[in-house]
């Protein structure tokens, strides 16, 4: 008797399910009685089943014996073919020894299953803070509890639209055959569970009243589990665990109530975690659509925190900093990005929003190539991110100012140039009269010193009335239609202005005009224009320089006109060559220039077709090189003078 209760002892410490332990003990013993038949039945709590062992046919005896204890557990034995002499209480303490044993095994089993059932739910639960995404979620669960309970597939079927039937969402194992399918809720016995919330066990799927065979293609599909998925608002679906009947094998277990229980609780934490995945989801769609509504506002705003450091910019912003990419901007101070504020410090200016209002000013914002910004800035505390969240607003005012500064700039030369008007149409009164009475002079006397003084007052008057005639050309209203515009006028007439008051500084005027230059096509005052502010510009550099010259010269170049104004000052440094036409920019004091010259000059030659650059001079200082594409043959020439 010892050696198959060792025996049951060892495959009992080993066992991992009952109903391995009954088979086991089975054949140990069929063995023990000499090869008799034994066909045992056993009923537990949770599980039952009939084992049989031994070859039928042998000749000997027949011994049935039963066991019951307390709990209702159930076994019975039949054995035939017994060999003679063995005893009847041997047997059934070998039946009680190993219903003992079962129950020690379904215990460890159970304790065994609960831990891992436990460590899966803890799993889990990291799965759903971590990565609440529903496809991984679903497709580990899944695979999890195949695992846990030794089934084969597994699947959870969701509602959609459709008020009358489920979807497959996701499956394991060999319940991939259910992928996709449209399950109907009054006609399954998934939708059974869905319509009642009530989890549902069966040993064999295909037999019941609402089976679909089509949803087991290969008619393999056995003993299921189906637990409802419960959430705040209703069952929003079920989850499904099937063994699936194996070739050359015995018919799969049925699920126990444990494992339904199991199943039961497993759903409460998928059915969370859908729920979880859902307000992850709807959360991160709201976040992209606030995104990209900000990233797509004309306007440049950042979200920083209250240090000024960048959590958020969006591209606007980026092009007014002067960045390539928000990437570039996270973490970096907006100090650092080139933005300052006109009135105090940022530090203070962030501050200022805690309270809840709002701050308006005005800031700078210098951006890497150097060119600077003017913005009205707005910065507001949002207490729905965080108490030390702000939103940075800009709106660049740069070309709406320019613009204003332009149009001042240009009623001022307007305002100049009308009391030039007046001026010299006075001037030229007394000018006359002057040329008059030198004549007069010139002819009544006979002293040739009288005559040669009067011819030379005659000449300067003329010269005079020159300048005069160049003064009221330059003071004429603008010209609203482009005309053909002679460029060796334009420089003629600037010229006339500025030798004599040049020759009195010590300045060199030099002027060089080819002759056979066509006229180009433009606004004459506008033109004229630009090469007032190219002289005078070359006029302030030479200023108190040994040699002072400015040289104008035009030439014909192949269907161009080409203007080029060169001085013998100091040229213009390299760092900021590519500045000098950006508006306000200048290297003059306040007082000596707005910066608009070269910005104004640039947007005239360009509006006409041409082009402007600098060069450096063979004088020594800078070359402006203007060039103009010469005018068609019939548009209106517009003579200036």
């Amino acid at each position: 008797m010892l050696d198959p209760i060792r025996r049951l002892l060892a495959e009992a410490s080993k066992a991992k399910q009952t109903r391995a332990f009954w088979q086991a003990a089975t054949d140990i013993l069929s063995e023990w009685a000499g090869g008799a038949r034994v066909q045992l039945t056993y009923k537990g709590l949770n599980e039952s089943g009939t084992l049989e062992a031994g070859a039928p046919g042998q000749e000997g005896e027949t011994f049935l014996t039963d066991y019951h204890d307390a709990e209702g557990r159930h076994v019975s034995a039949r054995f035939e073919g017994l060999p003679t002499g063995v005893p009847d209480d041997v047997l059934r303490s070998s039946i009680e020894v190993a219903t003992h044993l079962a129950v020690m095994v379904a215990r460890r089993s159970g304790l065994e299953r609960e831990r891992r059932l436990g460590t899966f739910l803890v799993e889990l639960s990291r799965w759903l803070l971590a990565a609440p995404e529903r496809e991984l979620l679903l497709r580990y669960t899944l695979q999890s509890v195949t695992s846990l309970v030794d089934a084969q597939g597994a699947y959870v079927a969701l509602r959609g639209v459709a008020p009358d039937t489920v979807r497959v969402a996701s499956t394991v194992g060999q319940c991939v055959e259910l992928e996709g399918a449209e399950i109907a809720i009054d006609a399954s016995a998934t939708g059974r569970v869905i319509g009642t919330g009530e989890p549902f066990l069966t040993d064999n799927i295909l037999t019941e009243a609402e089976a679909q065979r089509a949803l087991s293609p290969s008619g393999m599909a056995r003993a299921a589990m189906i637990a409802p998925l419960r959430t705040s608002s209703g069952v929003a679906g079920a989850v499904g665990v099937v063994r699936y009947l194996r070739a050359g094998a015995e018919e799969p277990l049925p699920f126990t109530l444990m494992e339904l229980q199991y199943l039961t609780a497993v759903a409460a934490y998928i059915a969370g975690g859908l729920e979880l995945s859902e307000a992850v989801s709807g959360a991160r769609a709201a976040a992209e659509r606030a995104h990209a509504m900000v990233d797509g506002s004309p306007l440049p705003m950042a979200l920083v925190e209250r240090s000024g450091r960048v959590q958020q910019l969006n591209q606007a912003a980026c092009r007014l900093l002067g960045i390539p990419s928000e990437a570039q901007a996270l973490g970096t101070h907006l100090e650092a990005l080139g933005l300052s504020p006109s009135e105090m410090s940022l530090h203070l200016v962030l501050a200022r929003p805690r309270d809840g209002s709002p701050w308006h000013g005005r800031v700078l914002v210098t951006q890497p190539s150097g060119d600077r910004r003017i913005c009205d800035c707005t910065i507001t505390g949002l207490s729905g991110v965080g108490p030390d969240s702000l939103l940075v607003a800009l709106y660049d005012r740069t070309d709406e100012l320019r613009a204003q500064r332009e149009l001042i700039a240009r009623e001022k030369l307007a305002t100049v140039g009308e009391i030039a008007s007046g001026v010299a149409h006075e001037v030229n009164n007394p000018l006359a009269a002057i040329r008059m009475e030198a004549e007069l002079l010139g002819r009544a006397s006979k002293d040739p010193d009288t005559s040669t003084t009067a011819a030379t007052i005659t000449r300067e008057v003329d010269r005079a009335a020159r300048i005069v005639r160049s003064l009221l050309r330059l003071a004429r209203r603008a010209d609203t239609t482009p005309t053909r515009v002679q460029m060796n006028d334009l420089v003629h007439d600037v010229a006339e202005i500025r030798q004599r008051v040049l020759r009195a500084e010590s300045v060199e005027f030099r002027t060089t005009l080819d002759q056979s230059a066509p006229a180009v096509l433009g606004l004459g005052q506008e033109l004229q224009q630009v090469v007032i502010n190219l002289v005078t510009n070359a006029e302030h550099v030479v200023r108190g320089r040994k040699p002072a010259i400015v040289q104008l010269r035009t030439q014909a170049r192949e269907g161009w006109v080409r203007l080029t104004v060169d001085d013998s000052g100091p040229g213009v440094p390299r760092e900021i060559r590519g500045r000098i036409f950006d508006p306000f920019f200048t290297t003059k004091s306040p007082d000596e220039g707005t910066g608009l010259g070269l910005a104004i000059c640039q947007r005239v030659v360009t509006e006409v077709g041409g082009k402007i650059w600098l060069e450096d001079s063979d004088l020594g200082g800078a070359r402006f090189v203007v060039e103009l594409p010469a005018a068609p043959e019939h548009v209106e020439t517009r003579q200036i003078g």
